[in-house]
């Protein structure tokens, strides 16, 4: 099949897209990415794992907000032009931004609309807002031949709001291969010995991420040292130093900027145990899990994360036994409780998280995506948009959600 991808977000970090895009093309159909770069200043094409990026420049972090969503919005309409060239016969829409010309190149195509939110969209948002998302992601639902989401309980969800519930593709990352060596984070940071390395990869997102809870409970706890490598505006940095230093942990802190996909691993191998410090701003992050979890314990670390329920799938109730301690996102009490816990079983967290590798590595997930797409393209178009063969566990979904 010739398959079009289309994503609003930044390729060099869109570990699942590029994932998924890559899974296919290796099982014989021909992929193409419509999505954005903010390492470049002009439109182009690159070709790698033989899928071929068209890539549109996207706006600095930095710009002032009004700019930088003018600019997301020209480089929206310049993607959906992008999309509209070639054949496709499916398109493959991540989240809902570029629903709309995704819809229009299916139809007038006759290709086969397939849907994959990574996201709770309508649930970032309030009032009129999110019933107008609400509606418009129902009619890009119904009109989908295939339906994709993160985990159990986005699925449970989806399901509740539209319906018919979606096939899971977790964002599992691939098994490190034999070469892959770890990072020495402590020879490369100047970290002594003898402290313990706490790692956040990621988004620096301070109202989703429980950064301020993290660091005052550092603060009583200085035989760690806390790594946090990922993205954010110039602002954001800067105000994440600033609470870093008001918790007075700057000597034990360091922030380094995001690294690629393909490299990521060996950092986070470096460390002893992963945070994910999710907050309980809204449905989409009480129900998320994030890459980053199933990235550290792929790279055999021991986790601590906020007690949300697939962050708890994971941690307490994974195949091999529990991989770390859950807290309280707003306790930082619950995070000094969690980090103690963490340092007492770490040689059992990291030993079941390196057991638990093959549950969640891409290569066993990854059959979901290769298996919808080949129903897809049998002659009879079997239905393939419910999740097949695994049910999920009931989810612990709030009352009225």
């Amino acid at each position: 099949m010739k398959i079009l991808m289309a994503v609003v977000s930044d390729l060099r970090s869109d570990a699942r897209v590029r994932r998924e895009a890559a899974v296919l093309a290796a099982d014989g159909h021909d992929v193409r990415v419509v999505g954005f770069d903010s390492g470049v200043r002009r439109a182009g094409s690159t070709v790698e794992e033989g899928v071929r990026y068209d890539v549109v420049p996207f706006p600095s972090r930095n710009l002032p907000r009004p700019l930088r969503l003018a600019r997301a919005g020209l480089g929206a309409v310049r993607a959906a032009l992008v999309m509209s060239r070639g054949r496709a016969d499916a398109v493959h829409c991540h989240n809902l931004h570029l629903s709309l010309p995704a819809l229009f190149v299916a139809r007038r195509q006759g290709a086969a609309l397939v849907y994959d939110a990574h996201e709770l969209e309508a649930c970032k948002h309030r009032g009129p807002v999110r019933r107008l998302i609400e509606r418009w992601e129902r009619l890009v639902w119904r009109r989908s031949q295939a339906r994709i989401t993160t985990n159990p309980s986005r699925a449970e969800y989806l399901e509740r709001l539209h319906g018919s519930r979606p096939a899971v593709v977790g964002n599992y990352p691939r098994t490190p291969g034999p070469g892959m060596e770890p990072k020495d984070l402590r020879a490369r940071l100047g970290i002594p010995g003898e402290r313990l390395v706490l790692i956040f990869q990621g988004g620096f997102y301070l109202e989703s991420r429980c950064f301020r809870t993290v660091a005052t409970a550092l603060r009583g706890l200085p035989e760690w040292h806390w790594v946090l490598i990922g993205f954010g505006s110039d602002d954001t940095v800067r105000k994440l130093r600033e609470l870093i230093a008001e918790c007075g942990i700057e000597d034990r802190t360091t922030i380094l900027p995001a690294v690629s996909v393909d490299e990521l691993l060996s950092y986070t191998a470096g460390a002893d145990v992963g945070v994910v410090p999710l907050t309980n701003s809204g449905l989409n992050c009480y129900l998320g899990d994030t890459n980053k979890l199933f990235e550290y314990l792929m790279a055999g670390l021991a986790v601590v994360g906020s007690d949300f329920p697939e962050v708890r799938r994971a941690v307490l109730e994974g195949p091999a036994g529990p991989t770390g301690v859950l807290f309280d996102p707003a306790s930082s009490a619950s995070v000094v409780r969690a980090l103690r816990e963490a340092a007492a079983g770490l040689s059992m967290f990291r030993r079941n998280a390196v057991n638990a590798r093959a549950a969640y590595s891409w290569e066993t997930e990854s059959r979901t995506l290769t298996h919808l797409y080949r129903a897809l393209a049998a002659p009879q178009g079997a239905e393939p948009a419910t999740e097949q063969g695994r049910q999920a566990e009931p989810s612990g979904l709030p009352k009225g959600a």
